[in-house]
């Protein structure tokens, strides 16, 4: 299992990416993208489009995430909205990419035979979190709020400075 994160829209990293790291082991290991394909650089379309034909073309080796990008206010507040209205001139391509955004799932597991098994999602683990269960209860086809556990599974970074993106979630991170 190879996880990636935070591409951003920077296809062409992306591909570099893809020419030094996936491509000597891929289709012979799974893929894990842990979010955070749109917003920041100019080309969060084909980002998206072109992880989301990998994962049609190879469904049982691909899978995508949802970041905290993956949302209406983010996409509103960064630059992918305004990327696909200049690119498509389509309202409706853009709700079609919240739409599918709001369908990806927030964690995964990773069963590893020799490594051992991990829970992965883009941000972090949630004070209110008692077992895996509660992730599969998340209303995930809307919109993240705030506070809470979905939230937090998105948002939490282990930083020292609470204050420092105001949505995470950071008291007793070494535990």
């Amino acid at each position: 299992m190879v996880a990636i994160g935070d591409i951003h829209g920077q296809f062409f990293d992306m591909l570099h990416m893809f020419e030094k790291v996936v491509d000597r082991r891929f289709p012979n290991c799974e893929l894990l993208f842990l979010g955070d394909y749109v917003d920041r650089g100019f080309c969060s379309v084909e980002v998206f489009l072109f992880l989301c034909c990998m994962k049609i073309a190879f469904p049982k080796k691909v899978h995508m995430l949802r970041g905290n990008h993956e949302s209406r206010g983010m996409t509103e507040h960064f630059s992918f909205r305004n990327e696909v209205l200049d690119k498509l001139n389509d309202e409706s391509a853009y709700e079609e990419f919240m739409d599918t955004f709001d369908a990806l799932p927030i964690a995964a597991e990773i069963f590893g035979e020799k490594s051992g098994n991990y829970l992965c999602m883009h941000g972090g683990i949630s004070p209110n979190m008692r077992s895996r269960k509660d992730i599969d209860n998340i209303n995930r086809k809307s919109e993240p709020p705030m506070s809470g556990l979905f939230c937090d599974l998105l948002w939490s970074d282990p930083l020292e400075d609470k204050n420092a993106r105001r949505k995470t979630f950071t008291e007793n991170a070494d535990r």
